[in-house]
């Protein structure tokens, strides 16, 4: 089971979906043709999504004529999701299930195809890597997908920002690239599970400029945020308005993991 720290971060998406959808950062379309090309005939076998939020891969996913399983433990994002497909028309496509990773019975399967899209780091740490082995088909693939984003030093003054965060945020954790971990070391965490092969990684970069109060939004929607004492997240959202200015640029990256069994499952 995860711990009591990792489980409080987590349960902070159970409420929050409405701005979850107007804020978070889109995954790139190239991310999901080259998915698609690399899964080849392996999605007509289902597609499993694991925590899929309020959509942001299950209708790309959908929109490119995959039968997707989705699977999201928070009844809020679900509900999301759900006017999302219908406004699509994409309703037919996907089956929704309130669940976790972890609740899913591997006799469900094999999957051609198993999707975790900025949820993958919420399953249990112990379990995760053999447990994915179990769903997937012989030749299946998983593709375990992340967004990061960084404020772009050539229009900010990051020093300003650190001295912000340590001034009135000391909790937190700014997006300074040098001062973030990243996904964690999952690639590493693959190459010691014995029932996976080597991960693949491939990394999607742009930029993209938004308002200040978009960013501070965007901000409220990850777990350090929705977690953090209300009067402190408060202060600091102030003092990033003037440093930061009308506009914040960002750097992005999505990070793209994927590996299959390693051995064949009779």
């Amino acid at each position: 089971m995860v711990d009591d720290a990792m489980l409080r971060l987590a349960k902070s998406f159970e409420a929050g979906a409405a701005a979850y959808e107007r804020y978070r950062l889109q995954f790139p379309g190239a991310l999901f043709d080259d998915l698609f090309a690399a899964a080849g005939t392996r999605v007509q076998q289902g597609v499993l999504e694991v925590g899929a939020g309020t959509g942001r891969a299950t209708v790309p996913l959908a929109r490119r004529g995959a039968q997707v399983q989705a699977v999201e433990p928070s009844g809020d994002m679900l509900h999301v999701l759900e006017q999302r497909l219908t406004e699509e028309n994409l309703q037919d496509s996907v089956t929704l299930r309130q669940a976790t990773f972890e609740d899913i019975d591997p006799a469900e399967g094999p999957y051609g195809v198993v999707v975790a899209a900025q949820s993958f780091h919420w399953t249990d740490p112990r379990t995760r890597w053999a447990r994915l082995a179990t769903l997937l088909d012989h030749d299946g693939i998983a593709f375990l997908f992340w967004n990061n984003w960084y404020l772009d030093p050539i229009h900010h003054q990051l020093n300003d920002v650190r001295d912000a965060y340590r001034r009135h945020g000391p909790n937190l954790t700014p997006d300074i690239e040098h001062d973030r971990a990243g996904n964690g070391r999952s690639a590493d965490e693959i190459a010691a599970e014995p029932a996976l092969r080597a991960a693949l990684e491939r990394t999607y970069s742009w930029n993209q400029a938004l308002p200040v109060e978009s960013y501070l939004s965007l901000l409220a929607t990850t777990s350090q945020y929705a977690v953090a004492d209300p009067e402190e997240r408060r202060r600091l959202f102030t003092a990033l308005r003037t440093i930061l200015g009308a506009t914040v640029h960002l750097s992005v990256s999505t990070l793209c993991i994927s590996t299959s069994p390693s051995v064949h499952k009779d």
